[in-house]
């Protein structure tokens, strides 16, 4: 795909007209802080004021807690613990997955900076237009029981996820409609496959908030391109940066010894512009070990190369799930059961 910075002046047009022009922020440096003592740290989100938790919990697999009452524990551990950051998906588990994260966070938020994804270019039970993607938002807020997203993304870009989304009619234009709705607060994109559609989406000239990328030590030689090619660009960009997939996706690589809790996180944070890396939990006392990770110091430059290279040479790519071509079918459909800490 070639990129879309040589774009056309309907293109350019289209863009002054729904978004104005972009604000020059710059881009304050992330440093940890905690909110307060024995908590979870938390980075800045981007060029915005809002401070998020280090680690995030994810929606997927907080639909294998054992009930609905574990998972309601799994969240109000993570919130106490100082843990802000949950995410979720409008296809994870049929819609299950954000219902029970709806049901867990009831009464509870504005304790959370809540952020889900839609993809109508991916999943065809909405036509993939603007309508169809206002509808899967409606969808999004009435499960999570709430009525705005700190964050709404297009989950999962690729092929030609970049081009269409800078047509008219398409998921740009509904972005900025729910924006303006007040449904939404900030907006972003993810992917895990190709780091060239996140530059294209990048350099086609919109303003995003963030993007949810992989961060991986397991898949460190396939997710490097991403750590070397998109951070700078979203850095230079104002762009917030989510990690995940630290786990692989996973097939529970901490539980054969390739590596453990504490490397993941501190390897995702190594870099100053994650400002939180998501990851999965499905009982409670997985809680604690991931935020107690998480307050830990970050890897060095040359500890993570160290630690990066020797999982590499131990097989650590056979561990990352997302790197498989079935991966994704699979993980919208939930056919598969992650590690605990995924």
């Amino acid at each position: 795909m070639p990129h879309l910075t040589a774009m056309d002046n309907s293109r350019r047009s289209f863009l002054k007209s729904i978004t104005g022009a972009a604000a020059t922020l710059p881009l304050l440096a992330s440093k940890a802080v905690a909110a307060e003592s024995g908590s979870v740290p938390k980075r800045k989100f981007g060029r915005h004021d809002d401070m998020l938790s280090v680690i995030g919990f994810g929606g997927h697999t907080l639909k294998f807690a054992e009930s609905q009452e574990v998972a309601n524990q799994i969240c109000d551990r993570a919130i106490d613990r100082g843990i802000n950051f949950f995410e979720n998906a409008w296809t994870y588990h049929g819609g299950t997955s954000e219902e029970i994260m709806g049901k867990a966070l009831k009464g509870k938020r504005d304790k959370v900076f809540l952020m889900t994804k839609f993809s109508t270019y991916n999943d065809r039970a909405y036509p993939d237009n603007k309508a169809g993607a206002l509808k899967m938002l409606e969808d999004s807020l009435r499960r999570l029981q709430t009525d705005h997203l700190d964050l709404w993304m297009l989950h999962n870009v690729k092929g030609d996820a970049a081009k269409q989304a800078y047509e008219s009619d398409s998921a740009i234009e509904a972005l900025e409609t729910a924006r303006q709705q007040g449904k939404i607060r900030y907006v972003g994109f993810t992917g895990h496959t190709t780091p060239q559609i996140h530059i294209d989406l990048i350099e086609g000239g919109y303003e995003w908030d963030a993007t949810l990328m992989p961060v991986s030590i397991l898949g460190a030689l396939s997710s490097r391109p991403f750590e070397k090619e998109v951070m700078p660009l979203c850095e230079k960009n104002n762009i917030a940066v989510l990690g995940m997939k630290g786990f692989g996706g996973s097939r529970r690589a901490h539980m054969h010894g390739l590596t453990t809790v504490d490397d993941v996180v501190r390897y995702a944070l190594s870099y100053p512009q994650v400002c939180t890396h998501a990851i999965g939990v499905d009982k409670v006392e997985y809680v604690d070990p991931a935020a107690i990770a998480a307050t830990k110091t970050p890897m060095t430059e040359n500890e993570r190369s160290k630690h990066m290279a020797e999982v590499a040479r131990r097989g650590g790519a056979q561990f990352a799930m997302y790197l498989d071509p079935e991966y994704d079918e699979c993980y919208s459909r939930g056919s598969f059961h992650p590690s605990q800490i995924a």
